[in-house]
């Protein structure tokens, strides 16, 4: 792939293991599987030899741990040059590989194909003049395969050593103006008349009983999966093959899961929870891990212990086995002292995100036993204490994101089902078969952010209020949708009115507030991220957001954010918010009912006009939004959870 084409952090997502990534000269590659990562090319023996020292990139989330069923993660290498004659850094030399993909080749002057392999450094200069020029089509399908489009067998071209193939692409919009042929082939055959690609990149719906044309053809998914490399197909594929285009969104969706690194607040012993953040942090503590897995916990604490004295560092067996416990134990993190349990049975992905929520309504200010995260209480402005009733600073925390998969064709969400064994079998090649080879690729990112905490009288007093207005606008079928939406976090049982309202109000309340953050602390709209916590459970209800950024140095960023969340300055953020909101350029269209806007038909009052944000920074990928929830509508304002705020904000106008 080259050195500094690409971040780091972009090697979780979007250009994780099987991605195309067009590199600086334009040409595609498929980056490459995790057999390949962590080796370098050694000319001298012509092989790839791994690195030096892979505890380097070791690191160890325990909630992500437990979650995934994967005891190590692992950074992206990062390219460290190696001048010849100069004593080498360690792990120089490391690439995160890529191979070329499509491997279909166009003459830009005479149209003529040529198929080149995955692994092929250079192609020779075209003769005659022009140059050789990627296809711009491939196919996919919903299983997760990637293969080249079947020109032969879309033409019906039954040639030996793929033909003589011809292809005319005038590069419109029109599929029907992109033809191919084979020019060997008999006269008067299909292939030697050829066939436009019309038809081909069209879904069909299952449901329905549709089919894809190529399955009417009779081709079926060949199975290919480039990204491991040659002849690493896998037999059998029973979904619809379906053309794209190689610059498609949607041929690609990483699975991606992240968590906020939270202390063990349960225990109380300076001594044990300075030795904890120490035990966090060594390389090989996902090693340990393992032995502790299969029942050697003895063989676990002699390895922690003689990282700690190569530290410098003195511990009992004791003690290290007391914090190994707490580490490997169940989630990793006891419930803090004080901490609502939820009445109702909830999913693990909505138990995890509850740990985070019962951390971050605390304060934890003392860097010298927790590392990781510092939270401060700030007064509620007065303006704001009749919705808001609890805003916490976060002036340092620390998010592992780890990757775990893909999709194609459509986001399956935060599925973890069947894990570790569905990522290990599609990224890599030869999955490992012990607990102690398996790993995942991750990025640890520091940054600052601002929690909010809504009232939940006023949330109540809102929903009793407004019951009506919200079973007209959120009916069954609508809430229904938003329930599919697995990212939204939904209770086990059938969600009704008050959960959906309850998760649009502070969807949305976190999406008006990051775009005025935009504008107020200097970051770039990418760079902001939302966390949702929601629960309409009856005795620990959660309605709140953490609005953060996140840089991938380890100085974290410089508190910007963190100043607009104080009391002084809050107040003035979201009355501006809420002023932004309350008219889109797009309405009186935008705040209309219409069923359901977007590709899941989940939003209703939200646009890119007015409430919609970089996919990066929204949780849900833009789905279950509703600006109506906090501003009301123009012809009803007095319907929005804010509604009373926005008549000072006119009234102060």
């Amino acid at each position: 792939m080259g050195s500094r084409q690409i971040r780091l952090g972009q090697l979780i997502a979007p250009f994780g293991p099987g991605s195309i990534y067009t590199d600086r000269n334009g040409v595609p590659h498929v980056v490459a599987g995790l057999d390949l990562w962590y080796k370098r090319w050694n000319q001298t023996t012509g092989r790839m030899e791994p690195c030096e020292d892979l505890g380097e990139f070791e690191r160890f989330e325990p909630r992500l741990s437990a979650l995934l069923h994967v005891d190590r993660f692992r950074i992206p290498p990062d390219f460290r040059f190696a001048r010849e004659g100069s004593r080498r850094p360690p792990n120089s030399l490391l690439h995160v590989p890529a191979l070329r993909f499509p491997r279909w080749y166009r003459h830009t002057k005479t149209g003529q194909m040529r198929r080149f392999n995955l692994s092929s450094q250079r192609i020779s200069p075209a003769d005659g003049g022009g140059r050789w020029q990627p296809v711009r089509f491939i196919s996919v399908c919903s299983a997760g395969h990637l293969c080249e489009f079947p020109w032969q067998a879309w033409i019906g071209c039954t040639c030996p050593a793929y033909g003589d193939l011809y292809l005319t692409d005038r590069g419109g919009s029109e599929l029907s103006s992109v033809t191919v042929q084979c020019r060997s082939c008999p006269e008067g055959s299909s292939g030697r008349r050829g066939r436009s690609l019309s038809g081909t990149t069209s879904r069909p719906d299952a449901e329905a009983g549709e089919r894809s044309e190529f399955q009417k053809q009779g081709i079926a998914c060949p199975g290919e999966r480039p990204w491991l490399g040659e002849h690493a197909e896998e037999s059998g594929c029973t979904m619809p093959l379906v053309g794209a285009l190689i610059n498609q969104t949607n041929i690609y969706f990483a699975r991606t899961f992240s968590a906020i690194s939270l202390p063990d607040l349960a225990n109380d012993s300076p001594t044990i929870a300075a030795l904890r953040t120490e035990i966090e942090h060594l390389s090989d503590i996902g090693i340990a891990k393992t032995y502790w897995n299969m029942g050697a916990s003895g063989k676990a604490v002699r390895a922690i212990r003689g990282s700690l004295e190569d530290l410098g560092i003195a511990a009992d067996d004791g003690d290290v086995k007391q914090v190994l416990d707490g580490l490997f134990a169940g989630a990793g993190v006891p419930v803090p002292a004080g901490a609502s349990r939820p009445l109702e049975p909830e999913s693990e992905l909505l138990a995890f995100r509850r740990a985070e929520f019962d951390t971050l309504r605390l304060e934890i200010d003392n860097p010298e036993l927790h590392k990781d995260i510092r939270i401060v209480h700030t007064q509620v402005a007065p303006r704001l204490s009749r919705w808001f009733s609890q805003v916490n600073l976060v002036e340092r925390l620390k998010e592992t994101r780890v990757f775990y998969g893909f999709d194609r064709l459509e986001h399956a969400g935060s599925g973890i089902d069947g894990m570790p064994e569905s990522a290990m079998q599609q990224l890599f090649r030869t999955p490992p078969r012990q607990p102690q080879d398996r790993w995942l690729p991750a990025i640890e990112v520091f940054g600052e952010g601002v929690f909010i905490e809504l009232r939940e009288d006023a949330i109540s007093a809102w929903q009793t209020r407004n019951s009506e207005w919200l079973a007209a606008r959120l009916d069954e079928q609508f809430i229904n949708r938003l329930q599919r939406v697995p990212q939204a976090l939904p209770p086990l049982g059938v969600p009704g009115m008050r959960w959906a309202s309850r998760f649009l109000l502070v969807h949305s309340l976190a999406h008006i507030l990051l775009a005025q953050l935009v504008f107020d602390c200097g970051y770039s709209t990418a760079s902001l991220r939302e966390r949702l916590f929601v629960s309409c459970d009856p005795v620990a209800p959660m309605a709140g957001m953490l609005l953060y950024t996140a840089a991938g140095d380890s100085e974290g960023t410089l508190g910007g954010l963190v100043r607009l969340g104080r009391t002084e300055r809050l107040g003035d953020v979201v009355q501006r918010a809420v002023s932004r909101a309350a008219w889109c350029s797009a309405d009186p269209v935008c705040s209309e009912h219409l069923g359901g806007r977007g590709p899941r038909l989940v939003n209703l009052a939200a646009c890119h006009a007015c409430a919609l944000l970089p996919e990066t920074s929204c949780e849900t990928i833009n789905d279950g939004l509703d600006r109506a929830m906090v501003i009301g509508t123009p012809g009803a304002t007095e319907r929005g959870f804010l509604s009373a705020l926005l008549s000072e904000t006119y009234q102060l106008g």
